[in-house]
């Protein structure tokens, strides 16, 4: 395969070039990670269309990768240092950031075959995976394509809002979803919007089904929006419960934490709060006072219960409203499950045809892969995860399935098949 530079002859200039900066804010550190995905969003639309890809694109993502290599790194800790405002800073590790553009960057100056093979010198039995992938999935035409995005189809990452999609990663998932697949829907836990899933995405607008909040909230190809319904009382509730959060982290003691992971997220029927980052960036004992505050909150709000379900997963604390089931007035949490049928019904999937591929890579991502099998014909699966048990769960639940241990075995083996 050729460089993707020298596709065709048409030239397409850099509509938003992105100029060296000297990074010394969280807030600078966004504005710039924001100026990549502006830059990003039409490499891909021009990728897919086999358009020509200016060089002076790839030196703004050099230019970006310069402006993150070059953050301050504190002498004593050895990491990299932002500002959260005139007199706090904050430890930054900027992985995620900075790997991903450089292979982008490599992406487009080498193609695509010399990219895979530059995957395949940093991950293990890449190849083997690889294979294996394409050999049971070949030939197949999906008819519902149905995945998580974090730590599924994408890299982590220790901040939502640095979370850029990669261009490498959406054309190989938007070459998957528009050749192979009819219904490709991601489900996230994320947000829908301001910040979610939307504003991290660079594929293109008029693919893929975007849910967020579990399900709760998700938009179509065309633009068109749809909720799950929620009883009057209980969005009171939520509404209230949003409130006591944003002023809780208002407080100059705690506002550190709008700042790490998830940060505060208020999703269609939940509401994450970071206490912690995958670099263990805040003291432990403050995330553990962060939680018994929040507990009491909520505790306040909803004395009996009936209402909220806290889920700490060390580094989050997810408040999850929860649903009535009818039958016996009981509650439960909303999990993906749940949304999985909510979007089936809303846009009249036929669950009958297959065949079907749910990919996912943690235990909340269990309630979308029953709910598939319950639902549709022709289940396949594909988690990425190293969780031993996880994966027994998942052959249990989908026999043909298959586990492999990083989300870029994953998109090349979707990449590939589409090809």
């Amino acid at each position: 395969m050729q460089q993707l530079i020298l596709k065709e002859k048409k030239l397409e200039t850099c509509t938003s070039p992105i100029t060296l900066q000297d990074i010394r804010t969280l807030k600078e550190l966004y504005q710039l990670k924001s100026e990549t995905r502006d830059l990003r969003q039409p490499i891909v639309r021009n990728i897919m269309k086999q358009r020509v890809v200016g060089q002076q694109c790839i030196e703004s993502l050099k230019n970006a990768l310069y402006s993150l290599e070059t953050i301050h790194i504190d002498d004593y800790t050895g990491q990299r240092v932002l500002r959260l405002d005139g007199r706090k800073q904050i430890e930054v590790d900027l992985t995620y950031e900075i790997r991903e553009l450089k292979k982008d960057i490599y992406y487009l100056e080498y193609g695509e075959d010399h990219f895979i093979n530059y995957l395949a010198k940093f991950i293990p039995d890449f190849r083997k995976y690889v294979n294996e992938g394409i050999k049971k999935l070949r030939g197949k035409s999906f008819n519902a394509f149905i995945t998580d995005r974090d730590g599924t189809t994408n890299n982590y990452c220790g901040r939502y809002r640095s979370s850029v999609q990669p261009i490498y990663n959406s054309v190989f998932l938007s070459r998957f979803a528009k050749n192979c697949c009819r219904y490709p829907i991601f489900i996230t836990s994320a947000p829908l919007k301001d910040f979610g899933i939307l504003n991290v995405s660079i594929n293109p607008s008029d693919i893929f089904f975007y849910a967020g909040s579990k399900g709760r909230e998700f938009i179509d190809p065309e633009g068109e929006f749809h909720s799950y319904p929620i009883d009057e009382h209980k969005q009171e509730l939520i509404h209230l419960l949003n409130e006591r959060m944003r002023q809780l982290l208002e407080d100059p003691c705690l506002e550190k934490f709008n700042f790490i992971g998830s940060a505060l997220q208020f999703k269609f029927g939940q509401t994450t709060i970071a206490r912690q980052d995958i670099t263990c960036s805040i003291n432990p004992e403050e995330s553990t006072a962060l939680l018994e505050k929040v507990e009491s909150i909520v505790k306040e709000i909803d004395p009996e219960c009936r209402n909220f379900r806290i889920e700490d997963t060390g580094l989050d604390i997810e408040i999850i409203l929860t649903i009535d089931q009818k039958k016996d007035n009981s509650v439960k949490d909303f999990d993906k499950g749940d949304g999985l049928e909510f979007i089936c019904n809303k846009i009249d999937i036929d669950t009958e045809c297959g065949p079907n591929l749910v990919c996912g890579d943690t235990a909340s991502d269990i309630p979308m892969l029953k709910k598939a099998v319950e639902l549709c014909d022709d289940v396949w699966a594909i988690f990425v995860t190293r969780d031993e048990n996880l994966a027994k769960e998942v052959q249990q639940i989908c026999p043909k399935s298959m586990i492999v241990p990083s989300p870029d075995i994953l998109l090349t083996i979707l990449g590939l098949l589409s090809l």
